[in-house]
């Protein structure tokens, strides 16, 4: 014995079955079983391929799924320990015998699976112990028959779901279950044929809700007064029959009368391409009907336009069928019925295995009669309190969407996954307000790519909730969504959104009622701060996976706002701006911030988030879990990260925009100086040049005043041969220049001795003569090339306007190459367009054919025009700068 035990640990222990405690079911959750029952250790032991009820299932366990095993037998000691137990499931197991008892101890055991096992027997105690079972399902068990008692210690079943035997009488055992609301008939492999009263008389005084007939093959017939035993009965599924069309149960359950059934689910039967039309649902069975469901049982259309009928109907499921796709599209779908409030036409053409897998699986137990119609919005609030504007006046054009009609009364509308379809919601503008449509889902589409252009929505002010997630919009048509001034939430996530800025502003400037929205998943790298900021009554704003790099809101006029989702951006820190209005903002209201999944860099530019971080008192989610990069290293949590090794590096680092321009600056001065210093001659003859210019008498009558200007070395001698030097050129100008040229040849000349005004500037009398005077003759001695002011007046002059032609050089002295500035030794050479003449005797009287010769080519210098005959120069002798003679 022992060594059997030591053998079955050791084969369960290497079986690896996967456990948890994070929340998570091996079921779908469902509204019949406690809160508690989805929490504590999951086991997850599906597919191992046990032969026996594992021993290591500890007590602590509260879900075990034994599903698709090879288990032939349950013991009656398999559970004995497991008393926590609150979900089971043997289903696919290939189980063959229960043991009387097995279940005793799972007092706390609220959903039992035995569905699809070889069961062909129950023991009449096999469910004593089970006082708090809620869920019960064995479909596909090969029994043939139920006895009596059996479900008897089962005092809180709500729920029990099995194969129809023989006559399919359901035993009045059932009716003795005081909860017991749904009772489900599954049939895979049976033959039950027709549903009859017979089958309910033993329990006519049961509180049995909803009655589900689902995947029967053979059924072909609902009989009159079938349901007229269960005065109870609110709702009847039945859904993936094959054989009976979806035609004949509504013909059938036409002639059903004395019954309170309002809700009926008939998707996924045997169907053809056809038209529903109203006149079929004309029996008073259908007027009580308030909730009809017809998916996935190729409807063409239907034509609701008989006002006695479905008078009482309110919601409608139309989902996985394909009206709008057919070719041609027919001309009368009209789901006009006079009260309906809810429309769902989803996933429009698409009745295929992706609704088998949600409606048709065998794991998908949907016995819950919501889980067939759209899931409800939230709460919107009375009517009553929307903005209108007066619609007395209002006709009752219907509502159309993409060639529907739909009726005036409808307020909630699911267009989900309808392709790309490009549909068209318009009411007739005299009734702008009449329409109460206040929720629409448009998510999972492709129809636009403009929000507001290629999907139109007119004449509904009254929309409360939009949905348009999961689509392809890249952009918002600039203040589109004004038009709905009612609008409290709207979901634009998981799309490509990539303008904001000054459109977005303008997009949700009117939305005064906005409390949700949502703009997650899309391509947005910047929001404008004042986009969201007339949105007075925003609570919940979702920026989470988009692109942005720095983030900026204007709050002061979002009293409500208390959560804004920011993670899974770009961001490497928060500016110290927006965490101002953040601190600010929690004053008015408990703000939540998330910033999860961010790229946070550990560096000056973050130093004053990570301190913020520590001490505001906004609430960041996780907190303690974000992380910063600081160079190679990674996963340093911003709240435990010291600050001081920061704080040292940003000093040296905050010194830097301080003293690079200061730097930059002090350079700049430099070059300046350096720049105005090197040119300032250049720059003092334009300044006087301008002022003469401005002067009234100046301008054209300073033009040609003078027949040529004459300068030379006249300042102060520092030495005795300067002083011998300035006194020998004087005097040759006075005494032999002047009387000649002014005398002889009629010539007026302008020497700076007696020419310069009085009181004026050197640069002042210099540009005065300078412009006055038609030549320039400069008398070259070593003291004037010596003499840095004489030269630079000559390069000033140079630099002007007036052409090398008029430059006449009389040479004095035997001048050395080295002693002349580049500039003066290239208008000195052979080729320089410059007149050159040599003067040899500065001092003695003319006499002598050399004297004669200069002062002739003076005189044909001074008198001819350049621009008229070819200058005359002068040549003599000079060793080193090889002046040759051209006469």
């Amino acid at each position: 014995m022992v060594l059997a035990v030591f053998l079955r640990s050791s084969f369960v222990s290497s079986l690896q079955c996967t456990s948890s405690n994070d929340g998570s079911s091996i079921v779908d959750h469902n509204k019949w079983l406690s809160p508690g029952a989805y929490t504590g250790v999951v086991v997850d032991c599906r597919s191992r391929g046990l032969t026996r009820v594992p021993i290591s299932v500890t007590k602590e366990v509260t879900q075990l799924d034994l599903g698709r095993n090879t288990i032939p037998a349950i013991g009656a000691n398999d559970f004995v320990n497991m008393t926590d137990l609150r979900i089971l499931v043997l289903s696919n197991s290939f189980v063959n015998t229960l043991a009387n008892n097995c279940f005793r101890n799972l007092t706390r055991l609220e959903q039992l699976d035995l569905n699809d096992n070889n069961i062909t027997s129950l023991p009449v105690g096999v469910f004593s112990g089970l006082l708090s079972l809620r869920v019960l399902t064995m479909t596909g068990l090969h029994v043939t028959s139920y006895p009596n008692l059996f479900v008897s210690h089962t005092p809180e079943l709500r729920v029990l779901s099995m194969s129809a035997v023989g006559d399919a009488t359901i035993p009045a055992e059932y009716g003795r279950l005081p909860r017991l609301e749904v009772l489900d008939f599954y049939e895979e492999t049976q033959g039950l044929e027709k549903i009859t009263a017979a089958m309910f008389d033993n329990v006519r005084d049961a509180n049995i809700s909803t009655i589900a007939f689902r995947h029967m093959f053979a059924l072909k017939k609902i009989e009159e007064g079938a349901f007229s035993n269960l005065p109870n009965l609110r709702s009847l599924i039945a859904s993936c029959n094959s054989f009976m069309s979806y035609h004949a149960m509504i013909t059938s359950l036409a002639a059903t009368t004395n019954t309170s059934v309002d809700t009926v689910v008939l998707d996924g039967t045997k169907g053809g391409l056809s038209l529903l039309n109203q006149a079929d649902f004309c029996s008073p069975f259908w007027r009580r009907v308030q909730r009809l469901s017809i998916k996935c049982v190729q409807l063409a259309g239907i034509v609701f336009n008989h006002p006695g009928c479905l008078s009482t109907l309110r919601e409608i499921s139309l989902d996985y069928n394909a009206p709008m796709l057919m070719k041609p599209v027919i001309p009368h779908f009209s789901v006009a019925a006079p009260n309906v409030r809810t429309i769902s036409l989803s996933h429009i053409g698409f009745c295929t295995g992706n609704f088998n897998d949600a409606f048709c699986s065998e794991r998908n137990c949907l016995l819950d009669v919501d889980d067939y119609f759209p899931v409800r919005p939230p709460v919107l609030p009375d009517s009553t309190t929307l903005i209108t504007n007066d619609a007395s006046h209002c006709s009752k054009e219907p509502l159309v969407f993409g060639g529907v009609h739909f009726p005036a009364t409808l307020e909630f509308l699911h267009m989900i996954d309808v392709g790309s379809v490009s549909p068209r919601i318009r009411h007739g503008k005299a009734c702008i307000d009449q329409l109460h449509l206040r929720y629409l889902n448009i998510s999972l589409n492709q129809f636009t790519k403009v929000l507001g252009s290629g999907f139109v929505l007119e004449g509904v002010s009254r929309l409360e909730i939009v949905d348009a997630s999961n689509g392809v919009l890249e952009r918002l048509a600039p203040g589109y969504l004004n038009h709905f001034v009612n609008l409290r939430f709207v979901n634009l996530s998981h799309n490509s959104l990539g303008i904001s800025g000054s459109d977005f502003r303008e997009t949700f400037s009117r939305l005064l009622r906005l409390e949700d929205l949502n703009l997650a998943h899309n391509k947005l790298s910047h929001v404008n701060p004042r986009a969201f900021e007339h949105c007075i009554s925003l609570r919940r704003l979702n920026l989470a996976n988009n692109e942005l790099t720095e983030i900026d809101i204007y709050m002061d006029r979002l009293v409500a706002l208390e959560y804004i989702d920011l993670s899974g951006n770009r961001l490497v820190t928060l500016s110290h701006a927006f965490m101002t209005k953040l601190d600010i903002q929690f004053q008015k209201h408990d703000l939540t911030v998330d910033i999860r999944y961010e790229i946070f860099m550990c560096n000056c530019r973050s130093l004053s988030f990570i301190r913020w971080l520590r001490v505001t008192p906004v609430g960041v989610t996780e907190k303690e879990t974000l992380t910063c990069s600081r160079g190679d290293t990674s996963g340093l949590r911003l709240t435990q990260i010291a600050i001081e090794p920061i704080e040292t590096t940003c000093d040296i680092d905050r010194l830097l925009p301080v003293v690079v321009p200061v730097f930059v600056g002090v350079i700049l001065v430099i070059i300046g100086v350096s720049l105005v210093r090197y040119h300032r001659w250049y720059i003092k003859y334009h300044l006087v040049l301008c002022w003469l210019r401005d002067e009234v008498t100046s301008a054209n009558r300073l033009e040609n005043q003078y027949d040529a200007m004459v300068t030379y070395f006249l300042h102060a001698a520092n030495s005795r041969d300067q002083q011998d030097g300035v006194a020998r050129i004087s005097r040759w100008v006075c005494t032999r220049l002047l009387p000649r040229a002014e005398d002889e040849w009629g010539l007026r000349l302008y020497v700076g001795d007696r020419d310069d005004l009085g009181g004026a500037s050197k640069m002042h009398n210099f540009v005065r003569g300078f412009q006055s005077s038609d030549k320039v003759v400069v008398c070259l001695t070593l003291e004037f090339i010596d003499d840095s002011d004489c030269m630079n007046y000559l390069a000033t002059a140079l630099d002007s306007s007036k052409p090398l032609s008029k430059y006449i050089f009389v040479l004095f002295d035997d001048i050395q190459p080295t002693s002349v500035p580049r500039r003066l030794r290239q208008l000195l050479l052979p080729n320089s367009p410059c007149v050159m003449i040599k003067c040899g005797n500065i001092d003695g009287d003319d006499d002598g054919e050399a004297d004669l010769t200069f002062w002739r080519r003076m005189r044909d210098a001074l008198m001819r025009d350049p621009d008229q005959a070819r200058c005359r120069r002068i040549v003599d002798t000079m060793p080193l700068l090889a002046v040759q003679h051209d006469v």
